[in-house]
């Protein structure tokens, strides 16, 4: 059925959208708005497939008809995939694993190729050596113990910053240069074509102008999805050339739910980021975490201030991992636990619990780096007495 993985997810917006498409409503270009993980991806990647006429490849994410600019941290989700296909080898694991990887593959487009700077031009034909190892991944087959080292080696490639990024060294907003590729992209002739930019808030003041230019004079067959947490930061005149739909957050109960009918797992996971890291992450990563967990739990509910130091090195530890969600619910949970025991009065355990909870907000709507946000929350919280 079209939409069916947004259905899970987001019934009444799924809906909304299936009622547009169906009625020949739905225009050209739209944003879909809404928290970090509410299912604004899943929504525009099922609807880029139906729109392009490809939805029997929506599972295994494959297109050459669909472009899309990711501004989020990919690398957890695939070493997360490449674990779980490692352990299970269920077909689950291998469609979860196929998505994942694909997802990263996208940005590198073909028609992107004249926007690749010096640094991302030998990304492209990475690119496509991951891809062959994908199109052999989608064969269900039993693959030899050589075949699957091999198939390892070529896609843990893609978990290199860098390629990730783009050529950058941390996710960054779309830029001019890539605009006018897609522009172009957009002006030939032939089947219907979708782009899928990410946070465009984020873009430069000449980039969005180009993206206006787009979205007033749209070329035929072609498709732009804008993906915001932050829609209060994009011009007026891009507001009101595009169809909004918005994306409510999605509470942790029903996370976990996702999480466990999606991956077959009896733990339960607040979010998408901790059950990433958790499945994703390595003994010895995980084992410095809880170290770091418990000495800024402590400092948290005693109240007592870390050493310079230590803190350095914790927040250093973090950016590493790219923990900082699942480091920030960990501690909240703590915190609540502390508060239970008796350890920290009621008082104090709402103001600290307050502050901390505004870290999700000021990364997600205000779009301050979570290293910054966690550092100064962090303090905040501490000096509570």
């Amino acid at each position: 059925m079209p939409l069916d993985n947004l259905y899970k997810i987001q019934s009444k917006t799924a809906q909304e959208i299936w009622d547009s498409y169906t009625s020949s409503l739905l225009p050209q270009s739209l944003l879909f708005y809404g928290p970090k993980n509410s299912g604004r991806l899943t929504g525009a990647m099922d609807l880029s497939f139906l729109l392009t006429g490809e939805e029997e490849n929506r599972d295994i994410l494959r297109s050459r008809s669909i472009i899309y600019l990711p501004q989020r941290e990919l690398g957890g989700r695939i070493k997360t995939a490449l674990e779980l296909f490692k352990t299970q080898r269920t077909k689950a694991s291998r469609l979860f694993l196929l998505e994942s990887v694909r997802l990263s593959l996208m940005q590198y487009h073909p028609a992107l190729s004249s926007a690749a700077t010096s640094t991302s031009s030998s990304y492209f034909s990475m690119a496509g050596e991951i891809e062959e190892v994908m199109l052999a991944l989608e064969d269900d087959k039993d693959f030899t113990d050589k075949e699957i080292t091999t198939m390892y080696k070529t896609i843990e490639r893609c978990l290199d910053p860098k390629f990730l990024y783009g050529g950058k060294r941390s996710p960054s907003a779309v830029t001019i240069d890539q605009i006018r590729a897609v522009q172009e992209y957009f002006s030939q002739l032939g089947d219907e074509k979708v782009v899928i930019f990410e946070n465009v808030e984020d873009a430069t003041e000449g980039a969005k102008n180009s993206l206006l230019k787009m979205l007033e004079e749209p070329d035929e067959k072609s498709h732009m999805i804008l993906l915001s947490s932050n829609p209060q930061k994009l011009l007026e005149t891009i507001l009101s050339r595009v169809r909004k739909f918005q994306f409510p957050i999605i509470g942790e109960k029903k996370t976990a739910n996702l999480i466990k009918e999606k991956f077959g797992v009896w733990e339960e996971y607040p979010s998408f980021d901790s059950f990433f890291f958790e499945k994703g992450s390595g003994e010895e990563a995980r084992r410095e975490f809880d170290e770091d967990l418990k000495v800024v739990a402590d400092s948290l509910i005693f109240s007592i201030p870390l050493n310079g130091e230590k803190e350095e090195a914790i927040l250093s530890s973090l950016e590493k991992l790219s923990a900082w969600r699942h480091f920030v619910e960990s501690l909240l949970y703590l915190l609540e636990k502390a508060w239970k025991e008796g350890k920290i009065s009621s008082n104090k355990a709402k103001k600290k619990t307050e502050i901390l909870n505004s870290f999700f907000l000021s990364t997600d709507v205000y779009n301050m780096g979570p290293r910054m946000a966690f550092d100064l929350l962090l303090r905040e919280a501490i000096s509570v007495k």
